[in-house]
C-alpha cells in the first residue's frame, strides 16, 4: 500500500516539471529562433517479487514473473529542432537560416555560442551585434571582424551568408521636364522634347522651393517620403545620332564597357563607361546596373561571410539564456554548416505550436490530478486496515 503513495508522489512530482516546460514554451511562443523543449520520463526500477520461469516445490514452472513498480523520473529534457515558420521584417540585418544551422556568436568572455535567432543590429562602432550586444562572428577578407562603414549602402547577403554592402559607382545626371505629357514617343521608353514639354531640365538643379509638389495646402514642407518626385530621365543617342530620353533606370555594360540601355543597347550621352578591369568593381561585361532616383549606381562589395556552424547532435546543445547554445560534449563540436540558406529581411519565429502545448498541458493537468487521486485513494485505504486493526 504505502508503494502506491511512492509510486503517485513520483508522478505528481514529474508532471509539475512537464507543466513547467509547456509554460516555458508557451511564453516564448513569440521569441525570434526558439526551439521548444520537450520532457521524456522513464520508470523506475521494480520490485522483484517473483522472477519468471520459477519452479515451484512441486516442480511446475510458473512462467510469468510478478514485479510492482516504484513510478516514474524525469529522464530529459530534449530541444526539438524543427523549423520555424520564416516572418518578413524588411529589416536589412534580420537574417533567418533554413536548415540544420546556426550564427556563431562571440560572448565577452572569450567563449563562443550559438544562436537560430537573426534579429541583428549595427552598433556604433560597425559591428554586427545581437540584441544584448553580443559580437556576430562575421570573417572579412582580412581575417578580421567584418565592420560596416556609417554612412555606406544597404547590406545584402547571399543565401550561403556571404555579406556585401552597396558602394557608389558613378553618378548619372537624370533630367526632367516641365511638362512630360507633352513629350513625343519614339518608341516605348523613348522620348523626344516639343515646344510644349519644355527643354530638359537637370533634377540636381532643381530648386526645391520651385516646386509646388513639395509643399502641402498650408505651405508646409512635406516629408521626403510624402513629395512627389519629379520621373526621372537619362538621355541617349539613337542610331540615327538623334539625342532622345529614356525613363529606363537599369543600363548594361556592353563591349565597349559603356553603360546602354537594356532593351536596343542606345548608349548615354555623355557616354558613360565602366572599369570592368578595376580590382574593387566585381562588374563584368554584359552585367546590369541600375540608378536609383537620384541617379547614383551602386555595387555590392563583398566584406565578409557570416560563420555559420552546424552540430553532429544539436538536441545535446545547452540553453544558456538570451536566445544562446552552448555545445556540449553531447552535441559534438561546431562543424562548418553544408546544407542551409540563409534568408536577409527575415526572421526565423518559435516552433512552439499553441494548439499543441495546449493539449500537453491538459494531459500533464490530468495526470497530475489522478496521481493526487492515487494517493488520496491510498490513504483511504490504508485508513481502512487502520480501522480494522482497532476492531
Amino acid at each position: 500500500m504505502l508503494q502506491a503513495l511512492w509510486s503517485a508522489s513520483s508522478g505528481m512530482l514529474a508532471q509539475q516539471t512537464a507543466m513547467d516546460t509547456v509554460a516555458n514554451n508557451i511564453a516564448n511562443v513569440n521569441t525570434p529562433g526558439y526551439k521548444k523543449n520537450r520532457v521524456d520520463f522513464q520508470d523506475l526500477l521494480y520490485s522483484q517479487i517473483r522472477t519468471p520461469e520459477r519452479v515451484t516445490i512441486t516442480g511446475q514452472v510458473v512462467q510469468n514473473g510478478l514485479q510492482v513498480g516504484n513510478g516514474t523520473r524525469l529522464a530529459a529534457t530534449q530541444i526539438l529542432f524543427e523549423q520555424g515558420s520564416l516572418q518578413p521584417t524588411g529589416n536589412p540585418t534580420d537574417f533567418a537560416i533554413s536548415g540544420d544551422a546556426f550564427f556563431e556568436i562571440l560572448l565577452p568572455d572569450g567563449r563562443k555560442a550559438y544562436t537560430r535567432d537573426g534579429s541583428f543590429k549595427v552598433d556604433a562602432d560597425g559591428y554586427l551585434v545581437t540584441a544584448n550586444g553580443e559580437l556576430v562572428n562575421m570573417e572579412s577578407a582580412d581575417g578580421g571582424l567584418v565592420t560596416f562603414s556609417q554612412g555606406a549602402g544597404k547590406i545584402n547577403i547571399d543565401a550561403q551568408g556571404k555579406i556585401s554592402q552597396d558602394t557608389p559607382l558613378l553618378q548619372l545626371e537624370p533630367y526632367t521636364f516641365s511638362s512630360p505629357k507633352d513629350l513625343e514617343q519614339v518608341e516605348a521608353g523613348i522620348f523626344k522634347p516639343t515646344d510644349t514639354s519644355g527643354e530638359a531640365i537637370l533634377i540636381s538643379e532643381m530648386a526645391e522651393e520651385e516646386t509646388e509638389e513639395l509643399v502641402d495646402e498650408e505651405g508646409n514642407l512635406l516629408p521626403a517620403e510624402e513629395r512627389t518626385q519629379p520621373q526621372a530621365y537619362y538621355q541617349v543617342i539613337l542610331p540615327d545620332g538623334e539625342t532622345a530620353y529614356t525613363t529606363e533606370s537599369s543600363f548594361k555594360i556592353d563591349e565597349e564597357s559603356r553603360l546602354v540601355t537594356t532593351g536596343k543597347g542606345y548608349p548615354l550621352e555623355p557616354e558613360v563607361t565602366v572599369d570592368t578591369e578595376a580590382g574593387e568593381v566585381s562588374l563584368l561585361k554584359g552585367d546590369v546596373v541600375t540608378a536609383d532616383r537620384e541617379g547614383m549606381i551602386n555595387v555590392p562589395e563583398e566584406i565578409g561571410s557570416l560563420n555559420i556552424i552546424r552540430f553532429a547532435n544539436p538536441a545535446g546543445l545547452e540553453k544558456l539564456g538570451g536566445n544562446l547554445y552552448v555545445p556540449t560534449v553531447n552535441s559534438g563540436g561546431a562543424q562548418a554548416a553544408l546544407e542551409y540558406t540563409v534568408t536577409a529581411g527575415t526572421l526565423e519565429m518559435s516552433n512552439v505550436q499553441i494548439a499543441e502545448e495546449m493539449v500537453n498541458m491538459m494531459m500533464a493537468n490530468r495526470a497530475y490530478e489522478l496521481n493526487s487521486r492515487s494517493i488520496k485513494t491510498s490513504d483511504e485505504m490504508l485508513g481502512t486496515a487502520n480501522q480494522l486493526l482497532r476492531r
